[in-house]
């Protein structure tokens, strides 16, 4: 009897923990299948609704000392017309992007005719619009000679008319008018983290202002990484592309580089800026979320040493290892 008494026993036992394992394995299944259709679905809606040119000008550019190439046209291909298409079907398919579009001529009037100089980029100039509304806005004029191309300036105004966050740039509208290609951002009365860090005229950042600006760019990123549906990876996470407002809360901007995570292919060419780029990305071309991440850490020790990743800053975290 001890012996039945047993078998049963052992029997039962490795009945249950078969039967817990296949539960769990089976919920798991449903839960990543339900997740992919999920992704399938935005994407297809996104698709559908905000096409994507998918022969627009081959360029790219960022800002000083960034490199640039052609993207690998398999990101861009079977996504329909393009968005800046002529006819009476353009209105109804900018609008789908959810970013108002604004007139040249009441720009020209809120930058005095484009002479309200901030700043100037890879991108093109950027000028201080004062709007009838009474708001603020900074304009980023795409200038002729720019390596930046209109694919990236579409898919600025398709990344961020769908992403949201507090510690990000928000896009307020565009102007694709008489030729010009122009972005309008909330307007970031400090500026640039690097004018700060860098500026001859700019007192230093305060230890407590540091920690607070690594914060709001984490927040930042971990939104694009986790909060966004697809994920997207900045591929440019930099001290001039982090811009600070009026209470120096920090936000992520310029998402011309950007990318869904899903749609990421392995490119023949890199691009970022040299300084910030993963070593793995820079040998396998594949970027992902932890080459931001890479990119956030290098930021982190330029909060900490207020040296450029450029001019001397893998000194200091060398010494930092001894």
């Amino acid at each position: 009897m001890n012996g039945v008494s047993e078998g049963l026993i052992i029997g039962t036992t490795v009945g249950v923990v078969i039967g817990v394992l296949l539960a769990v394995g089976i919920l798991l299944c449903m839960r990543y299948r339900r997740s992919q259709a999920q992704i399938r679905s935005s994407s297809s809606r996104r698709s559908s609704t905000i096409p994507i040119r998918a022969n627009g000008v081959n360029t790219c550019a960022e800002l000083s000392n960034s490199t640039t190439g052609q993207e690998s046209p398999r990101e861009f291909e079977d996504r329909g017309p393009s968005l800046w298409i002529e006819g009476p079907g353009r209105k109804s398919l900018i609008s789908a992007s959810g970013i108002p579009k604004y007139a040249y001529k009441e720009l020209q009037k809120a930058t005095s005719n484009f002479t309200k100089l901030l700043g100037q980029g890879a991108f093109g100039p950027v000028y201080k619009a004062d709007m009838s509304s009474g708001e603020i806005l900074a304009v980023k004029v795409l200038a002729n000679n720019s390596k930046q191309g209109e694919k990236e300036f579409q898919n600025e105004v398709l990344l961020l008319g769908r992403l949201h966050h507090r510690n990000l740039v928000n896009l307020v509208g565009y102007c694709a008018e008489k030729g010009q290609h122009i972005l309008l951002y909330a307007y970031m009365p400090n500026g640039s983290l690097a004018s700060h860090l860098y500026g001859e005229n700019s007192a230093p950042l305060r230890w407590d202002l540091r920690v607070n600006i690594a914060l709001d760019v984490a927040r930042g990123l971990e939104y694009l990484h986790d909060g966004a549906v697809p994920p997207v990876v900045h591929r440019d996470i930099k001290s001039p592309n982090i811009l600070l407002d009026q209470s120096m809360h920090a936000r992520v901007a310029d998402f011309g580089l950007s990318r869904e995570e899903m749609l990421t292919r392995n490119g023949a060419n890199i691009r970022g800026t040299y300084g910030y780029l993963d070593p793995e990305y820079v040998s396998s071309r594949s970027f992902t979320k932890k080459s931001d991440v890479y990119s956030y850490g290098v930021l982190l020790f330029e909060l900490i040493a207020g040296r450029n990743p450029q001019q001397g800053l893998m000194e200091y975290v060398e010494l930092c290892n001894l």
